[in-house]
């Protein structure tokens, strides 16, 4: 796969305030909340998913602390390439019809304030340190791109991408940011993930939606 420098900034955003976000460029969406001082610049073109359609898709979970994670959202949004994208699909491990984009920022719980690490981050939705120490463990498809620290204005993380099977067999790459804020009562989560084949074809538009995402906290 054909990766840009993981470091490479989207020209556009070095013109752009947040507070003038959405004039910055006709080709782009911006999802932000200014609240948390949270966004990432979005094709334009691509089909919103909102906060209240996402809420209410999670509320349906029947696993064990979904009810207190769900409660402690402070803003979720996602976008995809196509129109038949499901609120519900965004939590699932299937591979899109086309790429998905999931931003998310949680207040953390006591428990999850003493447990937070860069691995638990790196393991947010699959058990990358697990497969990483252990390869007789990890899904049939796993291969690890890029793996790096991501330092923002008052969050720091990890940035990983990946390719693994989905429950189909089916190749899904993933890049995936999860950062905690300094003082670790919050958790800032971006994810893009596509059909491997998909993702190859557009991997310079999809890293740079990983790339604009920017964390400069609560106003």
């Amino acid at each position: 796969m054909q990766l840009m420098p993981r470091r490479f900034v989207i020209a556009t955003l070095l013109a752009c305030s947040i507070i003038g976000l959405t004039s910055c460029s006709q080709s782009q969406i911006y999802a932000a909340d200014k609240s948390s001082g949270v966004y990432v610049a979005i094709p334009n073109g691509w089909h919103k998913i909102s906060s209240k359609q996402l809420n209410s898709a999670e509320a349906k979970s029947t696993a064990d602390g979904a009810a207190e994670r769900i409660a402690s959202v402070v803003w979720q949004e996602a976008y995809s390439t196509s129109p038949a994208t499901t609120p519900l699909s965004i939590f699932s491990l299937d591979a899109p019809d086309g790429a998905v984009v999931y931003v998310r920022v949680r207040d953390l719980g006591y428990d999850d304030l003493n447990s937070i690490s860069y691995n638990s981050l790196r393991n947010l939705i699959l058990p990358i340190t697990t497969w990483l120490e252990d390869p007789t463990k990890a899904n049939s498809k796993f291969v690890l791109y890029d793996d790096y620290e991501r330092v923002e204005k008052i969050a720091r993380g990890v940035r990983t991408t990946y390719t693994f099977g989905d429950p189909s067999g089916i190749s899904e790459t993933v890049d995936q940011t999860a950062l905690v804020s300094d003082d670790r009562s919050r958790i800032y989560v971006l994810l893009v993930r596509a059909p491997t084949k998909y993702f190859k074809k557009h991997s310079k538009e999809l890293q740079a939606i990983g790339d604009s995402f920017t964390v400069r906290g609560n106003k």
